[in-house]
């Protein structure tokens, strides 16, 4: 019952709470009296001396990991069994001793429980909280019964910082010594006063003392001469196999008997003997109806479902693990859980793949005790690690023919233009994967096999987001004759290929969404999936297959999937296009209309390109907040050097600066520096490149920010004789931004009115319309400006740095002009990313691009013209470098 290394981080998390509970180890030590009453069984009896070796030995073997716990007093723990949150127990002995009765041993140790903790606040709200309760106990064990019955006493660390004790605890639990397979779980319960109740505990034992039983592990009766796939050599020996099925075998599975699906099974835990010979798995069974979150299903322990345990062995001869399990059922939470064996159970590789059979793991069950019972297939119901590089994948002709023809059908007439390049399948970019939708559908395919190589490493993974499965190019087969006949086929300009393809769309009776449903979720939705088989034309970039699916209850094998990529060169945002179609006649039960789809996406070059081409927006859009810093530096050295400047500022120009820097620093803009390549997909770990930290890209803004308001104090405290032009700046400018508001929102519900949702299933919100809006606000930075020129008449100075009013016209400009030169140069992606010249900073498009840079470059100018024009006043700096002769005739 030792911890395995999972485990003990566990244990270091409540190592401080447990050694201050120890300190209660007096105040809870037995009297013969009060362990008497509570222990009539178990007679005390005196310790004898123990080495320190045998006393080690013996607090390892009762050492208790990952228990699980129901019951107590109500308001001890919340009432609701919720599955994500455990109950859980550990017991950890502190000292361990023989006795004079040598069927007894003396034990110390800490049983800590902990599990969730419910209470409200008001009468709406809920919290939950995790609580901690560890009593430390003392007590006896007795071999000839295998009962451990200990007395003591609970402390919890309260909330407010109190210590709250229970009293006169009794914990009651069977041990076996040693666990097997007939007897491997510890149980009983913990009783104390009412503010404890009782306490039902229950185990599964592991540790090194375990008592193997492989001997009578029997294989299956199915198939006799099922190769593995290459594993034992590579691991070099027997002894590594072991280590090597762990890793493949402890994932999630169906049981099938039929075309009914009983219950799922999860392989929770495996151990092996010390010399790899034997092993021993501990698996959860649990319904349909159960969560299906993977957490869920890979807990250690499931008080209340139905197990299997095993002992058993690697048959060598067969490759195949035999295993004799037993079926656990609870009778009583407190009592020791039934067990009854007579079951047979094996796992093997298989080492052929085909169309309808392509599982990494294969398995059977069955009852061992019944003369021709029927076996229980296994189906692997979740990605394996298992290796596939040596499983060779057998086509079905008939499909294969059948996929040619039409295939000829579809080719006849389309001319091979020598421009066009499309994907050649004979890469590790993963090109081959690609996903599609239509109106109400949306679907995945993955490819299986590339000719006579594998390339997916678990075609049966879960359908749920969160184990999301790669595609794994490049896993050459181990023996040179196959990897020679993988490059040959990579030569051939038609590749045979299959696929799995999954996607959801509504029942066929509800193909055609109305037009006053608002809501997609108001639809029936079903999960299909398609096996399919068929060719490749590298040349064409033609895809067609012919495959098998589910339909009304009944396998129909006459589906035929055809896609035409799109070139490599094309600039198109579709990643190509294609259709889900029946070979039936109209009249067959089976037959459905015609799916015709799009792809959107990019190959990987044009994602390599695209984070490319972002990460050198990020340098951009950097060097131009630090451009920005750089050029209000300049406009408060000219401000300080001249004071006259600073009351012919605009306040109002500053405040619209400064805001423009302040928005990104309080808007939560964490999505926009997110990394580029999670917003495609996972590449091969070797193109990975070192992004631009978060802080550097924020840290410009903020100096800039705070640059501004240094601006904007030296303008505001330098205001004296100008406050009523100031005023006319804000008559004239706020009523034309407000205007312009208006304006925006207007034509963002026109817009919104006449368009329908996007294949991707978004609008663009009023409030996105609005800050781009507040760019187009910031390209006319100078309007303010030139306003208060113009009421200041001929009082007015040379109050604005060159380097400021025309820098920063220049970095209000630059964007447009790259957007630009990106629309022609860089292809369009639903998906694409914009650091530089977003979209939702600025407002963007081909007439955009032309009237901001002459509106911004105008009032540039006018601003030029109005501190060069006769009547504006030059600084006295300014006039004693450009007027020297008329100092001298002064003096």
């Amino acid at each position: 019952m030792a911890p395995p290394v999972r485990d003990r981080t566990m244990y270091r998390h409540h190592l401080c709470f447990l050694l201050l509970a120890s300190t209660a180890t007096l105040s809870a030590a037995v009297t013969a009296s009060s362990y008497s009453t509570a222990c009539p069984s178990l007679t005390p009896a005196q310790d004898r001396h123990t080495d320190g070796d045998e006393a080690v030995a013996l607090i390892r073997s009762f050492q208790i990991s990952g228990g699980q716990f129901s019951g107590g007093a109500d308001g001890l723990f919340s009432p609701d069994d919720d599955p994500y949150k455990a109950r859980q127990f550990h017991f950890l002995p502190h000292g361990a001793s023989r006795t004079d009765d040598l069927a007894l041993v003396h034990l110390t140790g800490t049983l800590t429980i902990f599990g969730p903790r419910s209470w409200h606040r008001g009468n709406h709200h809920y919290y939950s909280e995790a609580a901690t309760i560890a009593f430390v106990l003392d007590g006896y064990h007795s071999s000839a019964s295998r009962e451990l019955c200990m007395v003591g006493t609970g402390t919890e660390h309260a909330a407010d910082g109190s210590l709250r004790q229970y009293h006169d605890v009794v914990l009651r639990l069977h041990v076996p010594s040693p666990p097997s397979l007939a007897d491997p779980f510890v149980s009983g319960s913990m009783e104390g006063s009412s503010d404890l109740g009782t306490i039902s505990l229950l185990a599964y034992t592991e540790g090194d003392h375990y008592k193997y039983d492989s001997e009578h592990a029997a294989c299956s009766p199915g198939p006799s001469r099922l190769p593995a796939i290459g594993s034992l050599r590579a691991l070099g020996g027997v002894n590594s196999v072991c280590a090597h099925l762990k890793e493949q075998l402890m994932i999630s599975y169906r049981l099938e008997h039929g075309r009914a699906v009983f219950p799922r099974m999860r392989v929770n835990q495996m151990q092996c003997s010390a010399d790899g010979a034997a092993l021993h798995a501990y698996a959860v069974l649990f319904n349909d109806t159960r969560p299906t979150e993977r957490g869920y299903r890979r807990r250690r322990f499931l008080v209340g479902d139905e197990a299997l345990v095993a002992d058993g062995h690697w048959d060598q001869a067969r490759r195949m693990l035999c295993l004799r399990a037993c079926r656990v059922t609870l009778r009583a939470p407190a009592s020791a859980p039934a067990v009854d064996c007579g079951i047979g159970m094996s796992f093997w590789f298989p080492a052929v793949w085909t169309m309808r059979e392509r599982r990494s793991v294969a398995g059977m069950l069955w009852n061992s005790s019944q003369a021709g019972a029927e076996p229980m297939p296994i189906i692997d119901d979740q990605r394996s690690n298992a290796n596939i590089s040596d499983v060779k994948y057998s086509y079905n002709d008939t499909m294969l023919e059948e996929a040619k023809k039409h295939h000829q059908e579809i080719s006849n007439g389309k001319k091979i233009i020598g421009s066009d390049s499309f994907p050649d399948f004979n890469s590790s970019n993963g090109d081959a994967e690609f996903s599609f939708q239509a109106l109400d559908i949306r679907g995945q395919a993955y490819p299986v096999t590339i000719g006579s190589g594998m390339v997916a490493d678990n075609i049966l993974a879960d359908d749920d987001a969160s184990s999301r499965r790669w595609v794994v190019y490049g896993s050459m087969p181990t023996t040179a004759a196959a990897r020679r006949a993988v490059v040959d086929d990579m030569k051939e300009d038609l590749l045979n290929v299959s696929y799995v393809i999954r996607y959801s769309a509504p029942r066929d009776k509800m193909r055609v969404r109305p037009s006053n449903v608002a809501h997609y979720s108001n639809y029936s939705v079903e999960k299909r999936k398609i096996l399919a088989e068929g060719i490749y034309d590298r040349k064409r970039g033609i895809l067609c297959m012919v495959g098998c699916q589910e339909r009304a209850g009944l396998t129909d094998c006459q589906t035929l999937v055809t896609v035409q990529f799109a070139s490599l060169g094309s600039n198109m945002p579709e990643h190509g296009t294609g259709a889900i179609s029946s070979l039936r006649d109209k009249t067959d039960r089976l037959f459905f209309a015609k799916i015709n789809f799009t792809m959107h996406g990019m190959y990987s070059a044009q994602v390599e390109n695209a984070i490319s081409r972002m990460d050198m927006e990020s340098v951009m859009l950097v060097a131009s907040t630090t451009l920005s810093c750089v050029f209000t530096i300049l406009q408060i050295l000219h401000t300080k050097r001249n004071p006259e400047a600073a009351p012919a500022v605009s306040v109002t120009m500053l405040v619209v600066l400064t805001m423009g820097f302040l928005a990104p620093l309080v808007l939560n803009s964490e999505a926009l520096f997110a990394s580029r390549r999670s917003q495609y997909y996972e590449l091969h770990p070797t193109s990975r490149r070192i992004e631009i930290n978060e802080v550097m890209m924020r840290a410009p803004t903020l100096i800039a920010f705070v640059l501004q308001l240094r601006l904007l104090q030296l303008a505001w405290s330098g205001r004296r004789t100008s406050t009523m032009s100031e005023r006319t700046v804000l008559w004239i400018c706020l009523p034309l931004y407000a205007l312009g508001g208006i304006v925006a929102a207007v034509f963002h519900v026109i817009n919104a009115r006449a368009s329908t949702i996007g294949m991707a299933g978004w609008r663009v919100t009023i409030w996105q319309d609005l800050v781009s809006y507040a760019g187009l606000i910031l390209d006319g930075f100078l309007l303010p400006q030139i306003i208060l020129n113009a009421s200041l008449g001929g009082s007015r100075a040379w109050a604005i740095s060159p380097w400021f009013y025309l820098g920063g016209t220049m970095l209000r400009l630059m964007p447009h002009v790259y957007d630009v030169v990106r629309a022609r140069i860089y292809k369009p992606s639903m998906r694409s990313s914009k650091l530089y010249a977003s979209p939702h900073d600025d407002l963007f498009s081909v007439a955009w691009d032309m009237v901001i840079p002459c509106g911004a470059a105008l009032l540039a100018l006018l601003l030029f013209l109005q501190q060069r024009l006769p009547g504006t006043a030059p600084l006295p700096s300014q006039r004693r470098r450009s007027s020297g002769y008329e100092m001298v005739s002064n003096i």
